[in-house]
C-alpha cells in the first residue's frame, strides 16, 4: 500500500473509532444531531462485547469500557462503541496472525481465516468506509500470500489501545 494511502486509511479508522468529532456545551446527549456521548457509546461497547460473535485470541479479554477521550464533552457517531470492540477483537487477531507467521504459519492461516469474517460483519458493512477494499486486499489478502507488512503496519498504527491494555511494547 502506498504510503499516502495507508496514512488515509489510518486516518479513517481512527476517525471512525473515536470521532470525537463534536462537541456540546453542556457534554449531555439532548440535541446531539445523533452523535452519542462517551456513556451512550460506552454502552454501545458493552452491549456489543457482551454478545460478541468471535472469539478472541491469546487468552485476551475485552476491556471492561472502551476508552475515553481527552475531551469529556466529545461526542462519538453511531457505532463507535460497536467499532471500539471489532477494532479490538481485529488487533487480537492480527497479533495472533503476526506472532505465529514465522514460527507457525498453519495457525496464522487459520487465524487470517477468523479475520476474513469481519468483511461480512453489519458493523464492518455499515460503518467501515473501505470502498477501496484495503482490509480485503491489502491487509488480509497479502497476508494470505504471505506478506505480513501492510497488516503489520495497521497494526502498529490501528491496536495502540489493545497493546496498552494488554501490556504489549508500544
Amino acid at each position: 500500500m502506498k504510503p499516502r494511502t495507508r496514512h488515509k486509511a489510518a486516518m479513517l479508522i481512527a476517525a471512525m473509532l473515536l470521532s470525537g468529532c463534536g462537541t456540546t456545551s453542556n457534554g449531555g446527549a439532548s440535541d446531539n444531531g445523533g452523535m452519542l456521548t462517551w456513556q451512550q457509546a460506552n454502552e454501545e461497547y458493552k452491549a456489543t462485547v457482551e454478545d460478541f460473535p468471535f472469539t478472541l485470541m491469546n487468552g485476551d479479554e475485552f476491556p471492561a469500557n472502551m476508552p475515553k477521550t481527552q475531551s469529556s464533552s466529545s461526542l462519538y457517531a453511531k457505532g463507535s462503541g460497536e467499532g471500539q470492540a471489532y477494532s479490538y477483537w481485529q488487533c487480537s487477531v492480527e497479533r495472533d496472525i503476526l506472532d505465529n507467521s514465522q514460527t507457525s504459519p498453519e495457525t496464522a492461516r487459520e487465524s487470517l481465516k477468523q479475520l476474513r469474517k469481519l468483511l461480512d460483519t453489519d458493523w464492518f458493512k455499515n460503518y467501515y468506509e473501505d470502498k477501496d477494499g484495503i482490509v480485503e486486499n491489502d491487509v488480509i489478502g497479502k497476508s494470505e500470500l504471505g506478506d505480513y507488512s501492510t497488516m503489520r503496519d495497521f497494526y502498529n498504527t490501528d491496536c495502540t489501545w489493545y497493546r496498552q491494555e494488554n501490556g504489549l511494547a508500544q
